[in-house]
């Protein structure tokens, strides 16, 4: 049977330890080091809340954290392979606070051609465009922001 990744908004708790590897020990995070303890300082620390046998992201302070997970199933098998967490945080933007993708899914990776991040991505503008008000979505690891209305 082919494979297909899939966006999803859950993910079980036995897939914690997958989780924990994308989020916090990803291969490729120390490219963006300084960034991403901007992004802590500014806006809280991530953690890994298990909520009734599925997981969410949660940061200290942030009801309002949201994430989306790229899910590569294949056969009786499934694991995350990216993952991305946001949130609205004026009237008119939502900053995208931390993103993590598979080695084997990044550059120069064996499914590179996915493109899980762009796909992540993609999703966030699409709830972006549905959410009355927001005209901006902004990654907390850039210094520009993409506009909610582009495709």
């Amino acid at each position: 049977m082919a494979y297909q990744i899939l966006v999803k908004s859950r993910l079980p708790a036995t897939m914690r330890g997958q989780l924990e590897a994308l989020l916090f020990f990803n291969a490729r995070q120390h490219r963006m080091r300084e960034k991403i303890a901007a992004t802590i300082e500014r806006y809280g620390v991530p953690e890994l809340v298990d909520d009734r046998g599925w997981l969410r992201v949660q940061v200290a302070g942030r009801p309002e954290v949201q994430t989306l997970y790229a899910v590569h199933e294949e056969d009786d098998r499934a694991r995350p392979v990216g993952v991305i967490v946001y949130l609205r945080d004026s009237f008119e933007h939502i900053t995208v606070l931390h993103v993590g993708v598979a080695d084997d899914y990044a550059v120069g990776g064996r499914y590179a051609s996915e493109r899980v991040l762009q796909r992540l991505m993609q999703h966030i503008r699409q709830v972006a465009r549905r959410t009355c008000g927001v005209r901006h979505v902004a990654l907390a690891y850039r210094v520009t922001r993409l506009r909610a209305a582009t495709a």
